[in-house]
């Protein structure tokens, strides 16, 4: 049994996955397995945000709840300020325990979560899982307000708002209500929903009213989401008599003005009478109608002498819908004992030069990340002022975001009419060492002297991003077979990397290299995920031959990897070159090198020097003992002659051994 709280937890969508196993795999579970740990309730705070700390409890019953153990599992995004197993304590009922997490996110989005509750007497553990939605408060905003003028009584007619969900995530369970009241009557029902709305969207709610009497009442629009929490904007709707425009007694003139699209934009009439009786009780009832609402009406004027004018300045809502240059004014007063109710259609001069406003911007692709190349943008410019001549448009661009090419970032249009909308689009190359974040754009818009300068909020998706930290080569020499080498890496980006394959490009580059993971494109090794700021090491056996080259070398590793929803709209793909050099010295490491030859081969080459020396003199050794002994054996009187030889050469051994005391005295 389990009970989701949804009074306090709209924003979080649950599933439940349940999991139970044996504590001796030898034991065969029986056919029809109970649990004996259920969830009964699931609590979470309503509306997190980052960097705020929200809690989690959930109420779980066991039959021996002495022994219950329960912690909770969050991703990276997500800390855990309480203890990740905390102590539970009973609730109402005995055999019932809450345990309680404090919980805290470092950014917006979706994030799962897994509560796991184990007990060993008897032996069982279940898991409750949760998707927890963090957003931004009030990121749901009102865009639009349409409620239409000269309504009288039994008039049917629309009333509608637009809302935009401003935030980075997709937001969820948006709900919009409308209070209405007496003197209207609703035809459709009060409160209307949809399910979700993506970032940078909008939803328009739409309602049926029925007037039944004359009066200004007052609209409640209520509006919530999971992500920005509840809100309300107040609007009037206006219900006169059958509208007798005479415009024979009064004169309405609005003065020039500089309109705000979706904004309220004071607007001051000027009210004159110019009849020839004085006119008493004065009220206009509403300046509504097309793409304006006025917020400040019913406002009381009072009474006007003959000839006389008073000014009022009234709040005009401004939507971006079928703009006009006209305004409905209804008014209603007493002049010569009759009641007048009248509509007059006012100009709305603007002022003597154009006004740029930003409708919307749409990038594409949606999420731009660091090393992308030639990315769109398209802003939607929106002309509420008078008729320009000769638009230049320049995007102008932080430290980290270039030009595509040479023009990119430059638009020509000529001439933009009043209410007039045009797209500028816009092309950029995003630095591959650029951080994640927003990024203020300056949009520059150029009329003859007339210069608008706009901002534009432009943001680069978390990524990861790999910088190499170290290369070990000391194993490889020329002629090596099947030796490590091995390159240290570091994610510095801000987001993990998964399904992360490295590729030793030189693998099919770099003659000689070769190793049983050899692919089309290099030798490949698979790692799996890696996180922000986590180092980690790839090794590729390589057999290098006799003839590579020594010396400093250069190779390139290409690192695949993809990032979830988490981080980018849907699974994205990314390749990364990071540029390795490394060293290759002459030999194996227990050899000793003399230009390029190995010491080994030299020694055995003077070696056998030596031996051929010692065997030449030991050969004529020898041939003089042969040469003497023929010449004994010929009846030849050697002894005088040995003796004078053996004499020489104790001489001469006499003569070595003082020049070497000379050449080494003690």
């Amino acid at each position: 049994m389990f009970v989701f709280n949804n009074n306090s937890s709209v924003f979080a969508q649950t599933t439940t996955t349940t999991s139970q196993s044996l504590p001796n795999s030898n034991v065969i579970p029986p056919t029809a397995y109970q649990p004996n740990i259920f969830f009964i309730n699931v609590h979470v705070d309503t509306n997190p945000v980052p960097n705020k700390p929200f809690h989690i409890y959930a109420d779980i019953q066991d039959p021996n709840p002495a022994d219950l153990i329960a912690h909770i599992v969050v991703p990276p995004q997500m800390s855990v300020l309480s203890p990740i197993v905390p102590s539970p304590t009973y609730t109402t009922s005995y055999n019932i325990l809450r345990a309680t997490w404090t919980v805290m996110a470092g950014q917006t989005g979706s994030f799962p979560i897994n509560i796991v509750a184990h007990s060993n007497f008897p032996y069982d553990t279940e898991t409750f899982s949760l998707t927890v939605n963090v957003g931004s408060p009030n990121s749901l905003m009102v865009t639009a307000i349409n409620i239409p003028g000269n309504i009288v009584p039994g008039d049917n007619f629309t009333v509608s708002i637009k809302l935009n969900n401003t935030s980075t995530v997709k937001d969820h369970f948006i709900l919009a209500q409308v209070a209405v009241p007496a003197g209207l009557q609703l035809l459709n029902n009060s409160t209307l929903s949809v399910d979700s709305l993506n970032p940078n969207r909008e939803v328009a709610f739409n309602w049926r009213l029925n007037a039944q009497a004359p009066g200004s009442y007052p609209l409640i629009f209520n509006y919530s989401s999971i992500n920005s929490g509840s809100n309300s904007i107040k609007a009037y709707v206006n219900v006169g008599s059958v509208p007798i425009a005479t415009g024979a007694l009064l004169s309405i003139s609005a003065e020039p003005i500089v309109l705000e699209q979706n904004a309220i934009t004071p607007v001051t009439f000027d009210i004159s009478n110019n009849s020839t009786y004085p006119i008493h009780h004065l009220q206009i009832v509403s300046a509504t109608g097309g793409a304006y609402t006025s917020v400040d009406t019913p406002a009381n004027i009072g009474d006007l002498e003959i000839g006389a004018t008073k000014k009022e300045t009234l709040g005009i809502y401004t939507t971006n819908e079928s703009l006009t240059l006209k305004v409905p004014i209804d008014v209603k007063y007493d002049a010569n004992g009759v009641n007048y109710n009248e509509t007059y259609l006012t100009e709305l001069p603007l002022q003597n030069q154009a006004n740029f406003k930003i409708s919307s911007v749409v990038t594409t692709p949606p999420l731009s990340f660091a090393g992308d190349v030639a990315d769109k943008i398209d802003v939607q410019i929106f002309n509420l002022g008078q008729g320009a001549n000769d638009v230049h448009v320049a995007l102008n661009l932080p430290k980290g975001l270039s030009p595509a090419w040479g023009n990119a970032t430059s638009v020509y249009f000529g001439r933009i009419d009043t209410f007039q909308t045009v797209t500028a689009s816009f092309y950029i190359n995003i630095d591959t060492t650029s951080v994640s974040g927003n990024y203020p754009l300056t949009l520059l818009i150029t009329s003859g002297n007339q210069k608008t300068s706009l901002n534009i909020n432009y943001v680069i998706a978390k990524k990861a991003i790999f910088q190499l930290v170290s290369v070990d080569s000391s194993q490889l020499y020329p002629g090596a077979t099947n030796v490590p080498f091995t390159i240290t890496l570091k994610n510095i980006g801000s987001a993990p990397a998964e399904t992360l394959t490295t590729m030793l490009l030189s693998g099919n580059a770099v003659p000689g290299v070769k190793s049983s993971t050899i692919t089309a494109i290099g030798n490949e090794e698979n790692i799996g995920t890696i996180l922000p700021n986590q180092v980690f090491t790839t090794t590729f056996l390589v057999a290098l031959d006799p003839a590579f080259p020594a010396g400093d070398q250069s190779t390139s590793v290409e690192i695949n990897w993809t990032q979830n929803s988490t981080y980018a709209a849907g699974t994205n793909s990314f390749v990364q070159t990071v540029a390795v050099p490394y060293h290759i010295p002459n030999g194996p490491y227990y050899l000793l090198y003399y230009n390029g030859v190995p010491w080994t081969i030299i020694v055995v080459v003077v070696i056998g020097i030596v031996l051929i020396a010692i065997f030449i003199k030991r050969r004529k050794r020898r041939l003089k003992t042969i040469e003497l002994a023929a010449l004994q054996a010929g009846g030849i009187q050697t002894e005088g002659l040995d003796m004078a030889r053996i004499q020489a050469s104790e001489d001469i051994s006499a003569q070595k051994e003082n020049t070497s005391e000379k050449k080494n005295p003690v």
